[in-house]
């Protein structure tokens, strides 16, 4: 249920794919396409701060495709259901990876089973860390720390994954899936409404 031109009604599960080029000229004018998408599909002003979120995310996950993914193309599939925004960026690609990362537990693809549950810390700054839990061999989820401002000290760095802690902050669920069978990467960002 949705609240569409401010009264409640039901609309059916939406779902739309955009082929993107991984190409930064190509970036704006992709933005712009899906940000309209889903104020066609929620048009009523409640849903102006989710767009906004949705807005940001999509900004990271195409900075993603053309600086991380080595992919000719990326396909973004955005899908408005019951409760949710999912908008999912799939390439084929290179997997997941952390620059300069030697920590414990190891994160080659696949994942050891051994490692599952294991919470590995990708970013922090003086108010936020950021987390990957693995949660399967191909999957994990990426979850924030938040800490008071009243804690902040004058170390703080800008770290290269900045843009997966922008994704963990304006979702609600965040994930990235490597499928071994057809080679795919997946992230995928979940929005409430």
């Amino acid at each position: 249920m949705y609240l569409h031109k401010d009264s409640f009604t039901t609309i059916p599960e939406i779902r739309k794919g955009f082929i993107f080029s991984n190409d930064s000229l190509a970036m704006y004018p992709l933005l712009n396409e899906i940000v309209s998408f889903l104020k066609v599909h929620l048009p009523s002003d409640h849903y102006a701060f989710k767009i906004s979120n949705c807005k940001q995310i999509l900004i990271e996950l195409l900075t993603n495709a053309v600086k991380h993914s080595n992919a000719d193309s990326t396909l973004i599939q955005v899908n408005i259901n019951g409760g949710s925004i999912e908008i999912t960026k799939t390439d084929k690609g290179r997997k997941f990876y952390l620059n300069n990362y030697t920590s414990w537990p190891p994160l080659s693809w696949p994942l050891e089973k051994k490692y599952i549950g294991e919470r590995i810390k990708i970013y922090e700054d003086d108010i936020s860390h950021l987390y990957a839990t693995i949660q399967s061999e191909h999957r994990i989820i990426f979850d924030i720390e938040e800490y008071p401002i009243n804690k902040v000290s004058s170390s703080s760095n800008l770290l290269e994954h900045y843009g997966l802690l922008i994704m963990a902050k304006f979702s609600n669920e965040f994930f990235y899936l490597y499928n071994p069978e057809n080679n795919t990467n997946q992230f995928t960002t979940i929005i409430h409404v």
